[in-house]
């Protein structure tokens, strides 16, 4: 089951009692500050509320399939972006905006729709005053960038915008069997002849198999994968690390102000996704078991038990830009301040640095003869 990207519509739930102007999460904070008259809301957080506990996957599953289960629910506001399919939080009153994903004008056509409420959230850390020095280092220091890429990237840099990226966490446990072989090597010496013709000895290296089999056991916690299609793939794995002790139990409080998109990656391509990487921690476990000094694994059998799922948020500040009728992303991780973005070349500055490499070249063979 794939979701459109959605917002929560916060409008008619955080308004200040000094003016009645929206609130705002403020990041690295916790509290919510009116942008016009300075009113501070406190969020209030109790010992039960700091604790974000995993759900067992397939009852996860089953609620999903209607949406009708309120544990894992709540009704939000929808703005859809008709470009790239991706959606800006807006507040409902707002009329217009720019798509933080794709940078093309929102066509703004608000309707409230049941989505699946997240479990955690990691609040923003990083205000926009802390991460535009961060973001405009990033585009200073690009090798090999069009001359006219500074000057169209500054006309972009005002479109940053704080958004909160849908990820899964899975928890399981492991228990595998295997057979392999372990590798013990030993050495021979041998006569060659060597670069003088003369006769020398060298050690060679060899490796004597022997046959290993047995179990291993893996206790997996906060396996996180991507629940958005909204950026590339290597944008998603770009967004750690993330401290997990840093998240916080689910409040609409968090996300006021700020863009929080819906998965577009559901819980079963999700599982997929995390079963994949679970198998290489355990094939890791499986080597370290059959010992030696370099292994052969020739079946491994995992059997997951007590699979449990988060669905969860973490902080990005994002900005698209276009350049030559191409969209470029970039994103600012809003809990450690990781830079990761999308960028164009100069054919001309490359093929001129390969130039340059080869002329040096040739001038070195010349005058080391």
């Amino acid at each position: 089951m794939d979701l459109d990207v959605h917002t929560s519509s916060l409008a008619d739930r955080y308004k200040c009692d000094g003016c009645g102007a929206m609130l705002a999460y403020q990041p690295g904070t916790n509290y919510l500050e009116c942008s016009y008259c300075g009113t501070k809301n406190k969020i209030v957080n109790t010992d039960d509320d700091e604790l974000v506990e995993s759900v067992e996957f397939e009852d996860f599953s089953r609620a999903l399939n209607d949406l009708s289960d309120l544990r894992y629910t709540v009704q939000a506001e929808v703005v859809k972006c008709e470009n790239c399919g991706a959606t800006a939080t807006l507040d409902k009153n707002l009329t217009s905006d720019i798509c933080g994903f794709c940078a093309t004008p929102l066509v703004i056509d608000h309707h409230l729709e049941r989505i699946v409420k997240p479990h955690g959230i990691i609040p923003f850390v990083l205000n926009e005053k802390k991460v535009y020095p961060l973001y405009a280092k990033w585009a200073k220091n690009l090798w090999f960038a069009p001359n006219d890429f500074n000057r169209i990237f500054q006309a972009h840099n005002h479109r940053l915008k704080g958004v909160y990226i849908p990820f899964w966490s899975f928890d399981a446990q492991a228990d595998t069997s295997y057979s392999g072989e372990r590798g013990e090597y030993y050495y021979e010496t041998k006569t060659v002849k060597g670069p003088d013709g003369k006769n020398t000895t060298v050690r060679e290296q060899k490796t004597r198999w022997y046959f290993a089999s047995g179990s291993v056991f893996n206790n997996f916690k906060d396996i996180i994968v991507t629940a958005s299609s909204s950026l590339p793939a290597k944008f998603a794995s770009q967004i750690g690390p993330c401290d997990m002790n840093s998240l916080k139990s689910f409040k609409e409080h968090y996300l006021s102000g700020f863009m929080a998109e819906t998965y577009s990656v559901d819980q079963m391509h999700g599982k997929i996704a995390a079963t994949q990487i679970m198998e290489g921690i355990i094939r890791e476990t499986v080597r370290r078991d059959i010992g030696g000094d370099t292994q052969r694994i020739h079946r491994m059998e995992p059997k997951y038990s007590d699979i449990r799922i988060k669905y969860i948020l973490l902080p990005i500040w994002l900005s698209a830009y276009q350049y030559k009728g191409k969209t470029y992303q970039i994103m600012v991780n809003a809990f450690n301040g990781r830079v990761f973005g999308q960028r164009p070349y100069s054919f001309w500055k490359i093929a001129g640095a390969i130039l340059l490499v080869l002329i040096i070249f040739i001038v070195f063979i010349i005058f080391s003869r």
